[in-house]
């Protein structure tokens, strides 16, 4: 098994880039999981209709089970098309102590899990964020960002600095990040374009176009190889991605 974490030095896109990943690892048969992490609150229990009002990982870390807790985790989860779904709590108070001070621990379970698991991590930014012990235990940390010029280039100076951020601040302990790049409309008149990959290097594992129409077919339990999204570039683009992590990994 293979654990992904999934996360941003911005706040852009970790949990859409995460659900793709998911599904783009589900393409080949193999299991593929996504755990909803972020400390911040949980969003996909808005976004998917088929895990609307759920609470995987909350119920895990506070529910009365004494189970391993890898398999707390499968009982938690929910089918969303081929991906099993451990959701976080909406609640920021709730979502942090799940991840930070759970009643039962079960960051270990996800060693236990079959397959591709990706983990939402959700925003990076500070040095004592209780998501931090995730990164550490993850094979791959993908960070997420726009063309946005200053989203971009702080983003791979957080990299280049290990993840410290100020002295002091803790940094990782391997080398294991790599970046994805989700090329989404934004506000800022300057942007830069996919000839800046050559200059990124090994560190880039996807420069990912933005299709609404694919975000919400997957969020709806679509497979990403479905007739009725196969004009878009970003299935193909998400597919590539989890092959060179595979490829990372492995390697």
């Amino acid at each position: 098994m293979t654990i992904v974490a999934v996360g941003s030095w911005r706040g852009v896109g970790a949990s859409t880039t995460a659900l793709l990943l998911a599904a783009a690892g589900a393409l080949d048969g193999r299991p593929a999981w996504l755990v909803e992490a972020d400390p911040g609150g949980g969003v996909l229990t808005s976004r998917a209709p088929d895990l609307s009002g759920v609470d995987s990982l909350g119920a895990v870390a506070f529910g009365p089970h004494h189970d391993r807790p890898d398999r707390l985790l499968e009982y938690a989860s929910r089918p969303l098309g081929q991906i099993r779904v451990v959701t976080a709590p909406w609640d920021s108070f709730k979502a942090w102590s799940a991840v930070a001070s759970p009643r039962r621990p079960w960051l270990d379970g996800l060693r236990r899990l079959d397959g591709l698991v990706v983990v939402d991590v959700g925003s990076l930014r500070g040095g004592d964020v209780p998501a931090w012990q995730i990164v550490e235990r993850a094979d791959t940390l993908v960070m997420v960002t726009s063309p946005e010029p200053a989203a971009l280039t702080s983003t791979v100076a957080w990299m280049d600095a290990k993840g410290q951020s100020a002295p002091g601040v803790a940094g990782l302990s391997l080398d294991t990040s790599r970046l994805v790049v989700v090329d989404a409309p934004t506000l800022a008149a300057e942007r830069f374009g996919p000839s800046v990959a050559g200059e990124l290097g090994d560190r880039l594992v996807g420069w990912w176009p933005w299709d609404p129409k694919v975000v919400d077919h997957v969020h709806r339990g679509g497979s990403l190889d479905h007739r009725a999204i196969r004009r878009s570039d970003l299935p193909a683009a998400a597919r590539s991605t989890v092959d060179r992590l595979m490829e990372g990994v492995t390697g």
